[in-house]
């Protein structure tokens, strides 16, 4: 997270409240290697947390603001 290795950088780390119970599917990359990632619904809540972790404690870490996105496919689902 440092702009040309100056300065502090940060170890940023995404916690789901329900990561552990929360569904995954499987999704086959271009290389062919299988990943699983979450499954959320439409209108579904989402929560959790955020840990910085700094490289340097004590050092001081500029930033803007923490800005989480989520990117994902829309696939259509047969029964």
């Amino acid at each position: 997270m440092s702009f040309f290795s100056f300065g502090q950088s940060a170890e940023i780390d995404v916690v789901l409240n329900d990561a552990e119970t929360r569904k995954k599917v499987e999704h086959k990359t271009e290389d062919g290697k299988k990943d699983k990632y979450f499954l959320f619904y439409d209108g579904e809540t989402v929560s959790g947390k955020v840990n910085v972790t700094l490289k340097n404690p004590g050092k001081r870490l500029e930033h803007h603001g923490i800005k989480i996105e989520f990117v994902g496919q829309i696939a259509e689902h047969r029964f």
